[in-house]
């Protein structure tokens, strides 16, 4: 969690302290691309940037059986059949609370931006679930009703024949009628999408292709800045959750000082090489000599 309370440590605030204490997931490879400080990325001219802040809420694998607002009762068993088929992408910044105290995040479908609720539904348009990130859910009609599958929400794209009438039958759900269940590792492949829409660089924001994990010429960065932590012991599930994007271009200087230490790097890597190509030459030698003196 984002630290929180009457002081904040300029240089540690933005810092999850559950990486040390819980540790990340496996596959989680993102890290923070520019500075807390509001500085610029160093080297790199902003050409603008979009933030947003959400609300959502998060619960622990604990409070499944329970019903809400307190748990997840009437999508107890869906959830844990969709994460049972995947692996799980961790909470923020990747960290895994492990077993019964894994987070999930629910949000209000309607309250999704639009582009990512586009990108969702052209994932799932392929043929391999394994990349559905987010399990889009309808909400009970009545008291006591159980939600047994995964809706495929809207799609921006048009339906093909061939497509099912349970798909068509999910169409007929309204937006307000859906919720969205996710690890918070989920967001990270798609962060800008999050911030895309009505910005100054929407079209550079809604380009994944731009997309990196750290500054690059004509890239496009991303984190998420800040988030809360529910208030659990009042019961409380409710989090908010703030995401930050920028659209950058390498400056003249900042390319200068990337080409020059990519030059030295290349010289330190060379020495290395032709040190331990002595190293292994003199080795060789040794043992040579050493053979010869025993043969005599």
């Amino acid at each position: 969690m984002t630290t929180t309370g009457l002081f904040k440590s300029p240089a540690l605030a933005g810092f999850n302290w559950d990486i040390i204490e819980r540790g990340v997931v496996e596959s989680f490879k993102w890290s923070r691309p520019f500075p807390d400080d509001g500085t610029d990325p160093g080297g790199f001219h902003v050409n603008c940037k979009a933030e947003r802040s959400f609300h959502a809420k998060m619960y622990k694998l604990e409070d499944l059986p329970s019903e809400p607002p307190e748990g997840l009762a009437p999508w107890h068993e869906v959830i844990e059949d969709f994460l049972g088929h995947r692996d799980y992408m961790g909470s923020w910044d990747g960290v895994d609370h492990k077993g019964q105290d894994r987070e999930i995040v629910v949000m209000e479908y309607a309250a999704v931006p639009l582009p990512v609720r586009a990108w969702i539904e052209e994932q799932q348009e392929e043929t391999n679930n394994n990349r559905w990130l987010f399990a889009v859910l309808e909400k009970p009609k009545k008291e006591g009703d159980k939600i047994t599958g995964i809706l495929s929400p809207r799609s921006t794209i048009p339906l093909r024949e061939e497509q099912t009438g349970d798909r068509k039958a999910g169409m007929e759900i309204a937006d307000k009628d859906k919720i969205m269940v996710f690890p918070a590792g989920a967001i990270y492949e798609i962060l800008p999408l999050w911030v895309s829409k009505g910005s100054k660089c929407e079209r550079d924001l809604s380009n994944l292709a731009k997309y990196r994990a750290q500054a690059a010429d004509h890239s496009i960065l991303a984190w998420p800045v800040d988030h809360t932590k529910p208030n659990r012991e009042l019961g409380k599930r409710d989090i908010t959750f703030k995401i930050e994007a920028m659209s950058v271009t390498e400056t003249d200087e900042g390319k200068r000082a990337r080409l020059m230490w990519e030059k030295l790097h290349r010289a330190v890597k060379r020495n290395e090489r032709r040190i331990q190509r002595e190293e292994r030459q003199k080795a060789r030698k040794n043992i040579e000599g050493g053979r010869i003196k025993d043969e005599l």
